[in-house]
């Protein structure tokens, strides 16, 4: 299987997302990014919801059992 990477300083920058619970750490957008993301800051390990669109993000709980549920590897 062939590898995908991707040079991030090909694309522009859309703006960072600070996490809500330790706004030291931030997520970097793009601007073809859209939509939203679950993420577990590195931190203090609580997970955010992260909003592409709307450039924001706010506390969330983890989604227990969803590799299960949508059957990922």
């Amino acid at each position: 299987m062939e590898e995908l990477m991707v040079d991030a300083s090909a694309e522009k920058m859309k703006g960072m997302i600070p996490f809500p619970c330790c706004r030291g750490e931030k997520v970097i957008a793009y601007e073809s990014s859209s939509g939203r993301s679950s993420n577990k800051c590195p931190r203090c390990g609580k997970f955010a919801l992260f909003d592409y669109d709307a450039m924001m993000a706010v506390p969330s709980s983890a989604a227990r059992g969803a590799a299960h549920k949508l059957k990922l590897l």
